[in-house]
């Protein structure tokens, strides 16, 4: 090794690992020898400086009531867009849960069967099934026009969130919900 390097390594070892009272290295070939520490316990400089090591956490209660919050807002937001996907016929109801359920949405005519899968054979008829009322047309241009008002109502939510003070942003979330439900 080069003595420059040597001289480095050296200095750094005693920069950053003060509390390992080591000899310094031979700095010749490999040798099948332990580091020279005095003390039986330290064979290595290394796991002093790790097990010397402090953290320091800083209180984070406002972060994660923040991000708690963040992850309320989103919930709030997504069952709201499904609710407008929903009432513009561009997201089905929800699956019955029961062959009785089933069966009670079929005589009631609450299903639409896709031309793709009219003629088809299958062993799962009805995963082929779209659970949803006919009578609801899809309309994209109108979810999009109602989504609007939507998104700047979540937008605006999600900047006091961030903010002002988690109390704040849980009101806000709140009139949010309330909004949304309208």
């Amino acid at each position: 090794m080069h003595p420059d390097l040597i001289n480095f390594i050296q200095g750094m070892k005693a920069e950053y690992y003060p509390l390992a009272v080591c000899e310094p290295a031979p700095a010749g070939p490999y040798l099948k020898q332990e580091w020279p520490c005095k003390s039986k316990k330290d064979k290595n400089p290394m796991s002093t400086a790790y097990a010397t090591a402090m953290m320091v956490s800083q209180d984070t209660t406002d972060k994660d009531q923040r991000r708690y919050l963040l992850s309320e807002l989103y919930d709030a937001f997504s069952a709201a867009k499904l609710a407008l996907k929903r009432k513009f016929g561009l997201a089905d109801d929800e699956t019955p849960q029961t062959i009785q359920d089933a069966i009670k949405r079929i005589q009631d005519g609450l299903f639409v069967l896709p031309e793709k899968y009219k003629n088809r054979d299958s062993y799962a008829s009805l995963s082929y099934i779209r659970w949803r009322d006919p009578k609801i047309v899809e309309d994209q241009a109108g979810y999009e026009a109602a989504k609007l008002p939507l998104k700047a109502a979540y937008t605006k939510t999600e900047r006091e969130i961030k903010i002002f003070s988690p109390e704040k942003g849980l009101q806000a979330i709140i009139d949010f919900e309330t909004a949304a439900a309208q």
